[in-house]
């Protein structure tokens, strides 16, 4: 038997140990792959002894990516057929060259590691399908879309600051929700990962309640099949998500109930940086103003420390004490929500305490109060609201005395 004999021989048999290993649904496949790197070899059993590596381009990809693929096969001149397959639907490689293909990922593949297979015709027509052991890893786009493209308020779109809230009834706040204009957002972004803070602020600039919450929205993939795959992907990804409902890919309704009166309510809108990879941008945001709409007419009782300035009646002299317990009427400026800085009040004046009233010690008053604190607010000057000081006209009536006009300054303090 001459040497070519020999070789046909040999080929011969691998080839039937081959089919018959096959048969019995057991196969031989050896890899080296380290854990980072780009290429790996898989060592055919059932052939003869070659080695063939698979090399790609790029450890990660995207969806629209170019994938190039490259086959290092020790034997030149083997007469083996070797085609690689990528189990990604939709997608398929084709040939550039000896050992060399190409393929492109579509921009609706779903993000996750993709096997790598050979399929392998021999010398004698038999067939085989090897496992190489390696992937190729596909990774969502995370690319930030400017908020304003595609997020809107709705159905009242609100202020851009305190100062020009939109006065709003309590049911009308309670429809405010966020709107996604999901076929703005650009092709090839990817999802947007947004956080939603609301925050509410009483007339005294003390903070009633805040809200935090976190949604998700994407351009549409055509279907509404496709669509909810991707979404439960994503919720399942991402625990800060898993809440969401897929209605809320379109809009998502503000969590505003009990409201208090004249209170406002700010609505921001960001993008996750926790999520999203990128620089941190300060103007990528979305951010209105709402005033919570109440009675035009308020009422409250005030503790005060008046100091009489004037006394129409000097000759008829009053032991006045330094306290002074008033019902004060207020009216609200529906346009601002602030209260009118002039009020009318009800009570008693120049006691030592509020109840104690008698001859000579105080006595009923019927005050007209203008509160400098509310003045400085209709002229858009912040400052405290917890306290009133003022001076008020005040028609007095002490007992068993005769009732008299009085100026005098006041500090006072809501109950």
């Amino acid at each position: 038997m001459n040497d070519r004999q020999d070789r046909q021989w040999r080929r011969f048999h691998r080839n039937m140990v081959g089919l018959w290993i096959l048969a019995l649904g057991v196969g031989s496949v050896e890899t080296n792959v380290a854990a980072q790197a780009l290429s790996g070899t898989v060592r055919l059993s059932t052939m003869e002894d070659e080695s063939i590596g698979v090399a790609l381009d790029k450890p990660v990809y995207f969806p629209g990516d170019t994938i190039r693929l490259t086959l290092r096969r020790e034997d030149k001149e083997a007469s083996t057929t070797i085609t690689p397959v990528v189990s990604i639907e939709g997608m398929r490689l084709r040939s550039t060259g000896r050992d060399s293909y190409v393929g492109i990922l579509p921009l609706t593949v779903t993000p996750r590691s993709y096997n790598i297979l050979l399929r392998i015709v021999d010398s004698v027509g038999h067939r085989f399908v090897y496992e190489t052991g390696r992937t190729i890893e596909v990774e969502e786009i995370q690319e930030v879309e400017s908020i304003a493209t595609y997020v809107s308020i709705f159905p009242f779109d609100g202020g851009h600051d305190s100062r020009s809230a939109m006065t709003l009834e309590r049911t009308q706040m309670q429809q405010l929700q966020l709107l996604f204009r999901r076929n703005s957002i650009q092709e090839g972004k990817g999802p947007q990962f947004v956080t939603v803070r609301t925050k509410v602020i009483q007339r005294d600039g003390s903070t009633a309640s805040t809200s935090e919450r976190r949604v998700m929205t994407f351009r549409s993939h055509g279907t509404a099949g496709r669509d909810h795959a991707m979404f439960m992907q994503y919720r399942t990804a991402y625990g800060a998500y898993a809440a969401i409902s897929p209605a809320e890919l379109d809009q998502v309704l503000l969590p505003l109930d009990s409201l208090p009166s004249w209170a406002i309510v700010s609505v921001n809108v960001t993008p996750d940086y926790t999520i999203k990879i990128g620089a941190y941008d300060p103007g990528n945001s979305l951010t209105r103003f709402y005033r919570v709409k109440g009675p035009l007419w308020e009422a409250g009782f005030m503790i005060g420390i008046p100091k009489v300035l004037y006394d129409s009646r000097p000759e008829d002299v009053i032991e006045y004490g330094n306290t002074s317990a008033m019902l004060r009427f207020y009216y609200v400026t529906p346009l601002t929500g602030n209260r009118f800085p002039i009020s009318l009040g009800v009570g008693t004046f120049g006691v030592n305490s509020p109840i104690d009233v008698g001859v000579g010690k105080g006595g009923f008053a019927l005050p007209i109060f203008l509160d400098l604190i509310e003045l400085l607010h209709v002229l858009d000057v912040e400052f405290v609201r917890k306290v009133n000081v003022g001076v008020e006209w005040t028609p007095f009536f002490p007992i068993r005395k005769r009732a008299r006009l009085l100026i005098d300054a006041q500090v006072s303090f809501p109950i």
